[in-house]
């Protein structure tokens, strides 16, 4: 069985942004860490709103610039005019505020817990704004560039192609690396082993879209199906609310090639490239910080990281996060701050039912 640690794309849900959504959204004082700035704006006079003050709360202003703040990145549903938007937005900041001063007269801000979570809060925001003026500062890719890309990847474009599978979920457990699945060679012999171990699992047709996933491991899969189309693969995703990686174990029964060209194939490439140049600028400045590590950093015995061999990374062996493709959420607060501009929307998938 073919193992790969990506998590390439796989067709999913989507849904469409209705006004009583998007209402919702807006209503709901989701945004914790904006808790942290409120008192920092100033505070203004028991006098009328005007300019660019379009209310206040308890004599403090709040202004165009933060209703502003508040829908930056939030869709607005054709049905809803950018003013009505606006007042939704409005009514958000006044109820979260509302609630942090009602939080502030029990003193919870004062708790030894809030304190830790504003701390990590803030330093979260700080990155946050690092990673986005790096990301900035990326060059776009030229269109030779982009159309470099496209010739290297066909399977991306020419030969875009639709994978019908046949296909096995099942959660990661803990001991996946001893569950012998790398010598599985159809579909029951997997069913036997997840069986045996009262592993509880899914079987379902799928599809794969090979433009939503990584190109490297499009090429290999395409290159061991070439080769021996009954080969199975395996990789994981984490569905949004899924406890831990699901993990997904394929066999494909069927193709279908459908060519993603033109301005939208290089839009995509556009976006691929630049998205990939970010992600490499990002690590390179995580690198770089880390380098300076031994020099700022002091532990207590027992606290410090192990120390690489030779060089190099003293892990020889994946673990069953890396076998499973997924590594703990963690994080330094890089990731949620560069994601990448929507790509060109690509043709839809075959309506194809699985075969099996």
């Amino acid at each position: 069985m073919t193992k790969r640690t990506e998590l390439p794309g796989v067709e999913g849900q989507s849904g469409h942004s209705m006004q009583r959504r998007a209402r919702t959204i807006l209503l709901v004082a989701t945004a914790a860490l904006a808790l942290t700035a409120c008192d920092k704006l100033g505070i203004g006079g028991g006098g009328e709103p005007k300019g660019q003050v379009v209310a206040t709360l308890d004599g403090q202003e709040i202004t165009v610039l933060e209703v502003n703040a508040e829908l930056a990145g939030t869709p607005i549903p054709p049905s809803m005019s950018r003013r009505e938007a606006e007042k939704l937005a409005l009514e958000n900041i006044i109820t979260r505020r509302m609630l942090a001063k009602a939080a502030e007269e029990r003193e919870l801000n004062k708790k030894p817990e809030f304190l830790l979570q504003e701390r990590r809060a803030e330093e979260q925001l700080r990155v946050q704004a690092l990673a986005r003026d790096i990301a900035a500062k990326v060059v776009t890719p030229t269109r030779d560039e982009a159309d470099k890309f496209i010739g290297e990847n066909p399977y991306l474009f020419a030969n875009r192609t639709f994978f019908i599978l046949d296909q096995i979920q099942f959660l990661r457990p803990a001991n996946i690396d001893k569950l012998g699945l790398e010598g599985a060679t159809t579909m029951a012999e997997v069913e036997q082993i997840l069986t045996a171990n009262n592993i509880p699992f899914r079987r379902q047709p799928a599809s794969l879209d090979s433009l939503g996933a990584n190109p490297a491991f499009v090429k290999e899969v395409t290159s061991v199906l070439a080769k021996k189309p009954d080969e199975l693969f395996m990789f994981a995703t984490r569905p949004q609310g899924a406890p831990a990686p699901v993990v997904l174990v394929n066999q494909v029964k069927d193709t279908n090639v459908q060519p993603f060209t033109g301005d939208k194939a290089r839009e995509f490439a556009v976006n691929f490239l630049r998205n990939e140049r970010i992600q490499n600028a990002l690590k390179a400045e995580v690198d770089r910080q880390k380098k300076s590590q031994a020099e700022r950093v002091k532990f207590q015995d027992g606290w410090a990281p192990a120390k690489a061999k030779d060089g190099k990374a003293a892990a020889a062996k994946p673990t069953p996060l890396e076998l499973a493709g997924e590594a703990p959420a963690t994080g330094t607060g890089m990731e949620a701050a560069t994601a990448a501009p929507p790509a060109a929307e690509p043709a839809a998938a075959p309506t194809q039912t699985p075969a099996g």
